[in-house]
């Protein structure tokens, strides 16, 4: 079983359900600690609606906590939650443009981490 998050009704990613749950779950936690909402509704048909505005707002602000420390448990513990987001930004039609060397070295990571996805 996949688990399908859609922006406008087309999916940019379909984990397994598990991995969508986990996903879903480190996203929400990450959104109370930058206190800004996610931007993605689960609905209960194992599907999860991204509105992108949203959505790139949370990211942003989420690259921005990265960009702004040099703690490697931080950086490793958003790690997976980033790079999952900006794939399936990119994905659906949006390009966020680094705002610093931390920032830029997190993005080159992406397409890499999007073959995974």
């Amino acid at each position: 079983m996949s688990y399908y998050f859609e922006v406008a009704g087309e999916t940019v990613w379909d984990p397994s359900l598990r991995i969508g749950k986990w996903y879903l779950s480190f996203a929400e936690s990450a959104a109370e600690l930058v206190q800004r909402p996610t931007g993605l509704t689960p609905s209960d048909d194992d599907t999860c609606a991204v509105d992108v505005q949203v959505f790139r707002q949370f990211v942003e602000d989420l690259l921005d906590c990265y960009g702004s420390t040099r703690h490697p448990v931080q950086h490793g513990l958003m790690r997976g939650v980033l790079l999952a987001s900006l794939v399936m930004l990119g994905r659906g039609g949006v390009v966020i443009a680094p705002r610093s060397e931390r920032e830029a070295s997190l993005l080159e990571e992406v397409e890499a981490f999007a073959r995974s996805m």
